[in-house]
């Protein structure tokens, strides 16, 4: 085999196995909550639509929207898996989010509530908070 087949085979690997890994969602409960509220902080609807469940898909574009003004910052984001809710898998975190306001700053407490993730579509997906 040559290096060029070589090198197109290796690069059609890759593709197919990018276009098989899925759209959104974590690898684990606290990986879905995690990077469902860092995504929160950029705005970006389309990647946060893929990361929540169906059922909270027009909430995910709200909260995409809703943080743009404020110049959101989460700090020291850690969260952990907890008991089974149904189907649901309770998600506890600790840190904060700040924002910025018209000149005023705000903390939000990240860990004030717990947060719900399932699985769908073969991968975690955040659905709301308990």
């Amino acid at each position: 085999m040559t290096l060029n087949r070589f090198i197109l085979l290796l690069c059609a690997l890759l593709l197919i196995l990018t276009a098989c890994s899925g759209g959104g969602g974590g690898g684990s409960p606290e990986k879905s909550v995690e990077e469902y509220l860092r995504t929160r902080t950029t705005g970006d609807e389309n990647k946060i639509v893929a990361l929540a469940c169906k059922a909270r898909e027009s909430d995910a574009r709200n909260e995409a929207a809703s943080f743009g003004a404020m110049s959101p910052v989460i700090e020291n984001l850690t969260c952990t898996a907890g008991e089974k809710d149904g189907e649901f898998t309770i998600v506890s975190c600790v840190g904060k989010m700040v924002t910025t306001y018209a000149g005023e700053s705000r903390n939000w407490d990240l860990g004030a509530r717990q947060y719900k993730s399932l699985q769908e579509d073969g991968a975690w997906k955040y659905c709301g908070v308990k």
